[in-house]
């Protein structure tokens, strides 16, 4: 069993990796800027960009999951002030956090339509997307970024492939449901330290 603090716990992404880790048999904290109930876990008041508030929020955890996100397009900084703050106020914590396939432009088994909006539309998050690694890879954390391809509200499949820093080939999406199952095993396992686990099925 770990102790494990998720970021963006009340986000889509986020709601399922705290029933995951639950279901795993660890101890969970949801830390929120605007603290909401959830169900089977300690909810702590933090901000992404308030390092002293993420420093108490993390204090005694072995494991602090991101799955933080923008509300529209525009990411507004928010990966990179959220890698700045992270990066100051951790020590001997693991960080894993979600970006996305589309952080390494060059990937060449990432589907043209996504890497056209991922240039354009999206740019300007994808950006701070890799802005955020880079600063938390430059640090002293044991990271790993997970990376799924395009997102959806679907049930688990088990079916989803990963490979480390490109897309699996012909894969374009992955179920929010698999990336959570992925990123608690991976707590246990310990495979991807290090590493830009990415996902597609």
């Amino acid at each position: 069993m770990s102790k494990i603090l998720i970021l963006g716990a009340n986000g889509r992404t986020g709601r399922i990796l705290v029933s995951e880790a639950i279901a795993a048999g660890h101890e969970v904290t949801a830390a929120m800027r605007t603290p909401q109930a959830l169900p089977g876990v300690e909810v702590v008041t933090a901000d992404l960009r308030d390092p002293t508030s993420i420093e108490t929020a993390a204090k005694g955890q072995d494991v602090v999951i991101s799955a933080i996100g923008p509300s529209g397009r525009k990411a507004s900084g928010l990966y990179s002030d959220a890698a700045r703050t992270l990066v100051s106020a951790l020590t001997n914590t693991r960080v894993i956090a979600i970006t996305s396939a589309g952080v390494r432009h060059d990937d060449p088994n990432f589907k043209r339509v996504y890497r056209l909006l991922a240039g354009t539309l999206m740019k300007e998050a994808y950006d701070d997307m890799r802005l955020m690694e880079s600063t938390i890879r430059a640090s002293s954390l044991d990271w790993t970024f997970v990376r799924p391809s395009r997102l959806q509200d679907e049930p688990a499949t088990g079916t989803y492939r990963v490979e480390d820093n490109q897309t699996p080939l012909g894969g374009w999406h992955v179920t929010r449901a698999d990336v959570a199952r992925f990123i608690i095993e991976e707590i246990s396992a310990g495979n991807w330290s290090r590493r830009r686990p990415t996902l597609a099925q």
